[in-house]
């Protein structure tokens, strides 16, 4: 069954049963049915426009997808996310109020003596109970809806630039100082309108990196929106050492084979299973790309084709692993590969400010920068989203990564137990240094 049907038989029936649940609940309330009926029939006209967009070759205007679908779809997450709340609210409820309420009204018609409280009391105190029940409810949905509101502004924000100073035992003197920009998770669709994507690629060139790598899920929903990307890679002509990016989960549910002729064509080296050398500009070093699996969404999706790709790998070369997720760390580090870079958690997409974020759920290593004995781990926040198109407390990100040798560098711990030397942020346009 087609992607798009999938989603919109679930929503459909979500809503339908709550139209249902409401309808019962109003039916001496003729007004505020007439009210539900055109809330519904409002909340559903988008739907047209939702799959156009997902059919046509090139992603909506930034018009329509941050006045119309961006708005739809967290129309749609709420009504779910409404019932989830609701579910939750209600076994509280029957655990903690109705349940031991009746078991007391039992108790009480067993006794002969008088109650101990007068009815009235019970009366205010049953009141008291049902304020709570409610002022309960209307918070968790006034919060749930400001972090909704917070989070669809703040994704319209340039992405954040941070800087990092990476200091391998192993790297050699000729690549100290070597600047890597990492881009991750691009999610080139309905979620990335047209414009976004210079936005991307602008603030990219002016940091001036020797290389730029893209770590995965480029395109999403329509191999045919690579066009997009593909009608700004030119910002990165003048990246003295290229570009190169490896496949993610969504690029292989999208169309991978069609993905990855669009980014060729556009002079990007796709490293699937295999590594590039650099030996011929010089450099004693080599990236090595591996493809996602494309299984399970959440956990290790299995063991990476990392042997393959390491092949023939001239020993004296110093490897920097590309991979989409965080788990081939784990691989790396038993290689004794001194630097891998990863994306697809999108830092949580959703978390505290400073503290944990939702992929502490499924993954390890998250977010930032870590160190793990002699190997180091980036896990960038990525620049797109997934699901639901905001974030809350996870600004999208560009970083620059410089490799620098041990000797003078100042370094202090971050809370991942990682050696950072320099981590700058910047909102906009500003130029990390």
């Amino acid at each position: 069954m087609h992607f798009f049907l999938k989603i919109f038989i679930i929503l459909i029936l979500v809503q339908i049963f709550g139209f249902l649940i409401w309808w019962r609940r109003l039916r001496q309330k003729p007004r505020l049915r007439s009210l539900l009926i055109g809330l519904f029939i409002a909340g559903n006209l988008p739907w047209p426009v939702f799959y156009f967009a997902f059919t046509r070759p090139e992603p909506p205007s930034v018009w329509i997808t941050s006045f119309v679908l961006r708005l739809f779809t967290t129309w749609q997450a709420g009504l779910v996310l409404w019932f989830c709340l609701a579910a939750i609210i209600a076994l509280i409820v029957l655990a903690f109020y109705r349940i031991p309420r009746k078991v007391t009204r039992v108790f009480r018609e067993k006794e002969k003596s008088a109650m101990s409280n007068p009815p009235e009391k019970e009366s205010v105190r049953v009141s008291r109970r049902e304020f709570l029940v409610k002022t309960t409810a209307k918070a968790v949905w006034g919060t749930t809806l400001g972090c909704a509101a917070y989070g669809f502004v703040r994704s319209e924000f340039d992405p954040l630039v941070v800087s990092y100073n990476i200091s391998p035992a192993a790297l050699p003197g000729t690549l100290d100082g070597l600047t890597i920009a990492h881009l991750s998770d691009l999610h080139v669709g309905l979620w990335t309108p047209p414009d976004e994507v210079p936005r991307v690629m602008g603030l990219t060139r002016e940091l001036k990196p020797d290389m730029v790598v893209i770590t995965g899920d480029i395109i999403d929903h329509n191999p045919s929106f690579s066009r997009t990307l593909l009608r700004y890679l030119h910002y990165l002509d003048d990246v003295p050492l290229g570009v190169y990016a490896v496949i993610g989960n969504h690029d292989i549910y999208t169309g991978v084979d069609r993905i990855t002729r669009a980014l060729q064509t556009g002079g990007v080296i796709m490293l699937r299973d295999a590594h590039h050398s650099f030996r011929n500009q010089g450099l004693p070093l080599a990236l090595v790309g591996v493809d996602d699996l494309g299984r399970r969404w959440f956990g290790s999706g299995g063991n990476i084709h990392l042997e393959q790709a390491m092949s023939e790998l001239s020993s004296d070369l110093f490897p920097i692993l590309l991979v989409h997720r965080p788990t081939g760390f784990e691989q790396a580090r038993r290689r004794q590969i001194p630097l891998t870079l990863c994306g697809h958690t999108h830092g949580g997409q959703f978390a505290l400010p400073g503290g944990p974020n939702l992929a502490d759920i499924a993954y390890k290593y998250t977010h930032g920068l870590y160190k793990r004995e002699e190997s180091f781990l980036h896990v960038s926040a990525g620049t797109g989203a997934v699901g639901l198109p905001f974030r809350i407390g996870v600004p999208a990100e560009i970083s620059l990564l410089r490799l620098r040798k041990l000797a003078g560098i100042a370094k202090s711990p971050t809370r991942n137990g990682s050696d950072l030397a320099i981590r700058t942020e910047q909102l906009g346009k500003h130029r990390a240094t």
